[in-house]
C-alpha cells in the first residue's frame, strides 16, 4: 500500500511538473513573440485617407461576409477593407489569420499574435465582377457583424511606363519589386551600394576580414547587375553605382568629402563600380561622396526620364541606406526640376516589426502597422503576382549570395548550428527570412506624385523630417 501511494505521489509530481513546464513554455513563447512587435498589438491601426484619392464605400459585414454593390467599379483597382477584429485566446499563441474567398479566388491574410482593433485587409486580388460576395473565415480571430469601410485606388498604367527602381543594396529591388519589373521590360534597376558590409558570412573561406568584404562587395555587385536579367531586363538597363554599404548618412552629412568603406579599407569609388557593363556607366563621375551620388542620379534622371520611381519610403524603413537612397533621389529630382511622374514607395525593414509582412510564402501583403495620423500617401498600389511569377521571384532571391546560407553549412557541425539558429529565429524571434516575407501574391507600394516634394509640408512627411542638402 505504501509503495502504491509513493508511486501515485511521484506520478502526481511528474504530471504537475509537466503541466507547469508546458504553461511556462507557453508564457515564454508568447513573451518571445511579443518581441516581434515594437507596439501594442491591441491598438487599432490608424490610416488617414483624407489626402488620398481613394474611393470610399461603407458596407455591411454580416455572417462573415459582405457584398460589393453593383455600382462599385472594381476593375484595375487596389482595394482594402477596414475592419474591427479581435484575436481569440489561442490567437495569442498561434498566429491569427483570415481565409478570404470570392468565387474561385482565394487569399490568406495573417495578422499579429494577439491582434485586436482596426486592421486593413488587402482584397485587391479577390474582388471580381463575377462574384460580388466576399467571405472572411477567421482562424484564431473573431469578427462581429459591423459596418466596414472599403477603399479603392485606381492603379497607375504601368504597362508602358518607364520605371526607375532604386535599390539601396543588391537584392532590395528583388525583395520589393521583382514582380513589378518582370512585368515591365522598360524598367531600369539602379543599385546605390555594393553591399560590402553586413555579417561576416564567408569566414570559413576568408580569414582576413578586408579580403572577405572586398569579395562580398564584388559578389553582391555582380548579383545586382545580373539577377535582373532573370526578370527579362536588358543588361543595358542595369547599373550599380558602387557606393559603400552603410555610409550614405555619413556621406550626406559630409556632402563633398569622400567617405571610406566601413570594412573594405578603400575609398576608391571604382572598387566595385568597375564591374558595370551597361553603357550608362560612361556617365558616372565623382568620388565616394554625397555630391557625386546626387550628380550621378541627376545624370540618370536626365538620360532616362523615368515616369515612375520605385524607392524605399523613409518614415517606414529602419535602414539608413534605404532612407538616404530616397533622400538622394529626391534631391536629384529637385536639382533637375522634374515635376511630372510618381513615386512608388516601399519598405523592406519596417520599424514597428521585423516580421512584417506577416504570414507565409504565397500569402497576401496588406497594410503595415501604422499609428501616425500624418503618414502621407496619395494612393496605394498592390501589384499582383501570379503563382508562376512568385516562383520566378523565389529563384531571383535565391540567386543573391547574401540571401543564401553562409559557408558554415560546409561541415556537419556548421550545418547543425545553422539549423538551430533557424529554429530559434523562426519560433522565438522575428522571422526575417526574405523568402517568407517577399515571395507573396502581391507587392505593396505607397504612391506619391513627384510634385509633392516641392511642397515643404508634404516633403517633411515624405522624408520623415530628414533635411535635404539643397
Amino acid at each position: 500500500m505504501f509503495v502504491f501511494k509513493t508511486k501515485f505521489t511521484l506520478l502526481k509530481i511528474v504530471v504537475t511538473l509537466i503541466i507547469l513546464l508546458f504553461a511556462l513554455s507557453l508564457i515564454f513563447f508568447l513573451y518571445a513573440k511579443k518581441y516581434d512587435y515594437s507596439y501594442n498589438t491591441h491598438l487599432s491601426y490608424n490610416y488617414n485617407f483624407d489626402s488620398s484619392n481613394a474611393e470610399k464605400f461603407e458596407l455591411n459585414f454580416v455572417n462573415d461576409s459582405f457584398i460589393l454593390p453593383e455600382d462599385i467599379d472594381i476593375n484595375d483597382k487596389s482595394i482594402f477593407i477596414k475592419i474591427n477584429v479581435a484575436s481569440t485566446f489561442i490567437g495569442n499563441f498561434f498566429q491569427p489569420y483570415f481565409k478570404i474567398k470570392s468565387g474561385q479566388k482565394k487569399s490568406t491574410h495573417y495578422l499579429e499574435y494577439g491582434a485586436e482593433g482596426i486592421r486593413y485587409l488587402n482584397v485587391s486580388n479577390i474582388t471580381n465582377s463575377d462574384a460580388r460576395e466576399i467571405i472572411l473565415k477567421g482562424n484564431h480571430i473573431k469578427t462581429k457583424d459591423q459596418k466596414i469601410e472599403l477603399y479603392a485606388f485606381e492603379n497607375l498604367d504601368l504597362a508602358t511606363s518607364k520605371i526607375l527602381i532604386i535599390s539601396p543594396h543588391p537584392d532590395d529591388a528583388e525583395i520589393a519589386a521583382y514582380g513589378l519589373y518582370a512585368k515591365n521590360k522598360n524598367s531600369y534597376i539602379v543599385t546605390i551600394t555594393a553591399g560590402d558590409a553586413g555579417p561576416y558570412n564567408y569566414d570559413e573561406v576568408y580569414k582576413d576580414s578586408t579580403s572577405h568584404y572586398l569579395q562580398k562587395g564584388k559578389l553582391r555587385t555582380w548579383n545586382s547587375i545580373t539577377v535582373p536579367l532573370l526578370g527579362g531586363i536588358p543588361y543595358q538597363n542595369i547599373v550599380n553605382l558602387g557606393f559603400f554599404n552603410g555610409t550614405l548618412e555619413e556621406m550626406k552629412n559630409k556632402d563633398s568629402l569622400p567617405v571610406k568603406s566601413l570594412f573594405s579599407n578603400t575609398s576608391d569609388i571604382q572598387t566595385f563600380r568597375k564591374q558595370n557593363i551597361s553603357n550608362l556607366k560612361d556617365g558616372f563621375t565623382g568620388k565616394s561622396n554625397w555630391k557625386s551620388l546626387v550628380n550621378n542620379l541627376c545624370y540618370l534622371l536626365d538620360t532616362l526620364k523615368p515616369e515612375i520611381i520605385v524607392s524605399p519610403y523613409p518614415p517606414i524603413d529602419t535602414h539608413s541606406d534605404h532612407k538616404y537612397s530616397t533622400i538622394a533621389i529626391i534631391e536629384a529630382l529637385r536639382k533637375s526640376n522634374i515635376k511630372k511622374g510618381y513615386f512608388l514607395l516601399y519598405t523592406n525593414h519596417h520599424p514597428l516589426s521585423g516580421s512584417y509582412p506577416y504570414g507565409e510564402t504565397g500569402d497576401a501583403i496588406t497594410l503595415p502597422p501604422n499609428f501616425d495620423n500624418n503618414f502621407y500617401f496619395k494612393s496605394i498600389y498592390s501589384n499582383h503576382l501570379p503563382e508562376s511569377l512568385q516562383k520566378d521571384k523565389f529563384f531571383a532571391l535565391e540567386a543573391m549570395n547574401d540571401l543564401r546560407l553562409d559557408t558554415e553549412w560546409r561541415d556537419p557541425k556548421g550545418a547543425i548550428i545553422i539549423a538551430l539558429k533557424t529554429i530559434k529565429r523562426k519560433y522565438l524571434g522575428p522571422d526575417i527570412d526574405y523568402f517568407r516575407r517577399a515571395v507573396r501574391e502581391n507587392e505593396l507600394f505607397f504612391v506619391i506624385p513627384y510634385i509633392d516634394i516641392y511642397d515643404n509640408e508634404k516633403l517633411n512627411h515624405i522624408t520623415g523630417n530628414i533635411k535635404l542638402n539643397n
